[in-house]
Order: C-alpha cells, then structure tokens, then sequence
C-alpha cells in the first residue's frame, strides 16, 4: 500500500500538494467571507493547520521509506515526520526553483522559485499554534480569551506556502533523481518533472510526470 517506484512516489506527492493548493484557495475565499470574523478565522487556521500536515506527507512520499521509521507510518505531526526524515534524507524540505525550457531542448533551474516562500521552522509553528486557536480548552480560558484575529499573519504565511508550491524541486530517496512542480497563476494547473542527474556527464534527462492532473 505504501509507495515505492517514482511513479508511485510522485502520485502520492502530486496528491498533496494539489490538495494544500485547494485548503490555500478556501483560505483566500473566507478572508473576505460573510461569517463572523472568528469563525472565519478558525475555519482559516484549520486549513493552513491541515496544509502543514499534508506538506509533511508530501515530504515523506518523495522518500518512499515507510518501513524505516515508526513516525513515517503512524505520526501526522509535521515536527515529528521532519525530525525523522532529516536523519536519513537531510535535503528532504522542498527547495524553491523555476524551471524554464531553453533553445535546443536543455532547460534552465534557479533556486529562486517565486521568492518569499515558506520554511521548515514556519511550518511547525504553525501547526504548533494552530492548536490553540482550534481547541477551547478549559472554562477559564473560554472565559478569558478575547475573539480578536490576525487574519495579516495568517494571509502572509498562506502567501509564503502557496509561494513555496507554487514553484518548488524535491529531492528523490536516490538522491539523484529530483521532483519539479510548478502551477501555473493564471489556472492553478500543477505541472510536474522527473529529472534524472547524470553526474558524470553533468546533465540531467528531464521527464514530465504524466500522471498530473488526474485527481485534482
């Protein structure tokens, strides 16, 4: 049931990340929404909450390693999934990168990507914090916390993870195979590579994954 060829690997990834694409676009949708300012904003952190755990699943089905690891079968943290990746994969993260087609079929790669993405660190906080602002917790607190919301923080750290999304290379378990997704602005449409290092040649054979597209 687990992935474990790079098809395998990238269907499970492409899965993810298509539905963090979706949790960021309902975010975008109830910022300006008609509820009442903190059901808006609970409903937003429950999104970004959920996009924090399906980045990490993401993270772990590039690697394909589910037998390694108890965390990588029955943990949803994101902190407990990285800190358990990092031990055998320490370039597991996404890196920002675009991707451009040049002349004579060669492609050009920065590590730009869209700039002001999303890191590691901010995804824990996030879902570490998001706790609080879903749980009520005892009557004292219910009594005490206020109903006030940061909804700037909150579109500023969406921005940065649909940033890192939107345009990003992960690092296969081979460490010579990589993993490329862009999404295109104007629809949305997630577009994915293989790429396939050769080292001693110092090129790399590009691929598209021909499964995008396909669930969502």
């Amino acid at each position: 049931m687990y992935p474990e060829t790079n098809q395998e690997k990238a269907a499970l990834y492409f899965e993810a990340i298509g539905e963090i694409r979706v949790r960021l676009k309902c975010i975008e949708e109830q910022v300006e929404g008609q509820m009442p300012p903190y059901l808006r904003f609970e409903f937003c952190q429950l999104q970004m909450r959920l996009s924090c755990e399906c980045l990490a699943i993401a993270c772990l089905a590039a690697q394909g390693d589910f037998k390694t690891h108890k965390a990588f079968r029955d943990r949803y943290e994101p902190g407990a999934i990285f800190n358990a990746l990092e031990k055998l994969y320490p370039r597991f993260f996404p890196s920002p990168s675009s991707m451009h087609k040049v002349k004579d079929g060669h492609w050009h790669f920065d590590d730009i990507g869209q700039g002001n993405t999303i890191s590691r660190a901010e995804v824990q906080q996030i879902w570490n914090l998001s706790g609080g602002y879903l749980h009520r917790g005892s009557a004292k607190r219910y009594i005490s916390e206020s109903q006030e919301v940061d909804f700037l923080s909150l579109v500023c750290m969406k921005d940065k993870m649909l940033n890192l999304i939107a345009d990003h290379l992960i690092v296969l378990s081979d460490q010579k195979s990589r993993f490329h997704v862009h999404m295109e602005q104007a629809t949305g449409k997630l577009n994915c590579h293989f790429m396939f290092l050769d080292e001693a040649s110092g090129t790399a054979r590009v691929e598209l994954y021909q499964g995008a597209g396909q669930k969502l």
